[in-house]
């Protein structure tokens, strides 16, 4: 059973309010069926005309239904534009949704002696044509053409809006569920919007699996021209099972059943992962030589519910999944996140020897850095001093912070580190000096 709601995304509307008017073209990237639809075709059109722009002024275009086969065309859509714009008083805002479904075409103005499939016009030439004569905005994404495709194209005139899940809080504000309730339910289904529509439990992991297999997979094996999905299949499920692990392609390679797949191949994949926006990649950095190490990084699904359908929602362990949720959070924040690693001497038996500490998160965001470790709780004995051992070995003076699983109030142990609640900072849309 599906039920109907608005969601409210004020912080991509407010990325979109900041590059509007910019002079470039907007494009708006992200996993596919994160929302960038809903998005530009209903949010940022119903702020424009509370704004003072007039509804006849602004225009949706969605490329993929048959009624605008014919705009498909550059040249045609060229046309369309252009007597919208003119027949309109005031400055237009321009929307095309699903750009990819453009196909190029020859360019009439040459000889077909010297026509070729480099200089033949497409949505790029239409679009760039158009820049100085209204606001435009684009989304696209399917095995065709990935949104990151479509950025690069447009090269230093094009502006990313990158659009995410759900964040907790917008997951938190569209249900009628308890913080608690709400917080599990998020750590098994994600932030994909539709799994709000659904009231049923079976209804949201067979939706999420068909998500995985019938757009996700097949969108990476159509466009990078894979013959075998298997093995892509299975190194995602090892990529979920090591989340939130140092690791690398190598190590991946080597316990990838049945072994058959090189490093470099694993490598390859997982850059099509990277690239359809279904993991991100965390580097090491080495606090105190203040460096980034090379051979071991963290992988980090964008989406939860993505991660446990590639599982078959078998249980993880909860440390796995608040860790990923907490790095999802920052990234949508803004900020550069990396593992923190720092080094120090100890003697032991006699004899001096390296002790290497992690710590979670390394986060910069302009002239702000944070160090900030995760834990499920700290009330065990020993647990807390765990916890604060790397934090305590920075000597610099940014702030430390412990997040952990727990109601636990806000408050300074006797080290000075701040422990805050998880539920609290994803609850808060500040920044962490904020909290």
């Amino acid at each position: 059973m599906e039920r109907a709601m608005e969601i409210e995304r004020p912080e991509y509307i407010n990325k979109l309010i900041s590059a509007k008017d910019n002079g470039r073209v907007k494009v708006i990237t992200g996993l596919r069926r994160c929302g960038k639809t809903y998005l530009v075709k209903t949010l940022f059109p119903k702020w424009l005309i509370e704004n003072g722009i007039s509804r006849d002024n602004i225009v949706y275009l969605a490329l993929d239904r048959i009624s605008n086969a014919q705009y498909r065309n550059p040249l045609l859509l060229d046309k369309y534009l252009r007597e919208i714009i003119s027949s309109k008083s005031g400055r237009c805002y321009i929307i095309i949704d699903e750009i990819q479904f453009s196909v190029p075409v020859d360019n009439p103005a040459l000889p077909e002696n010297v026509r070729t499939e480099e200089n033949r016009l497409t949505f790029y030439d239409t679009l760039l044509g158009l820049m100085d004569e209204c606001d435009l905005y684009v989304t696209g994404s399917n095995s065709r053409m990935l949104s990151k495709d479509i950025l690069s194209g447009f090269r230093d005139r094009g502006c990313e809006i990158r659009i995410h899940p759900l964040s907790f809080s917008e997951y938190l504000s569209a249900t009628r569920d308890d913080i608690r309730s709400a917080w599990k339910d998020y750590l098994h289904n994600g932030g994909m919007p539709m799994t709000l529509m659904f009231t049923d439990g079976i209804a949201k992991d067979r939706y999420l699996k068909d998500l995985l297999s019938e757009t996700y997979v097949k969108d990476i094996v159509e466009h990078n021209r894979i013959d075998d999905s298997g093995d892509l299949i299975s190194l995602l499920s090892v990529m979920a099972s090591c989340s939130s692990c140092l690791t690398n392609p190598t190590n991946i390679a080597n316990i990838c059943p049945p072994k058959t797949m090189s490093r470099n191949t694993v490598d390859r994949y997982i850059g099509f992962f990277k690239d359809s926006f279904l993991l991100s990649e965390s580097k090491r950095y080495d606090i105190r030589g203040r460096k980034i190490i090379n051979g071991q990084q963290k992988y980090y699904f964008e989406d939860l519910g993505l991660m446990n359908a590639i599982l078959n929602f078998r249980e993880m362990k909860t440390r796995v999944l608040i860790e990923n949720a907490v790095y999802n959070e920052l990234i949508i924040r803004g900020y550069n996140v990396d593992v923190g690693r720092i080094d120090y001497r100890k003697r032991v038996g006699g004899v001096n020897t390296t002790v290497t500490l992690e710590t979670d998160f390394v986060v910069n965001r302009s002239s702000e850095r944070w160090y900030i470790q995760v834990a499920e709780g700290i009330d065990e004995p020993g647990k807390l001093e765990q916890e604060e051992a790397s934090l305590l070995r920075i000597k610099d003076g940014f702030g430390k912070i412990i997040l952990v699983n727990t109601d636990t109030p806000q408050h300074y142990t006797n080290n000075g580190i701040r422990i805050i609640s998880i539920l609290d900072f994803m609850c808060d849309r500040g920044g962490l000096e904020k909290i």
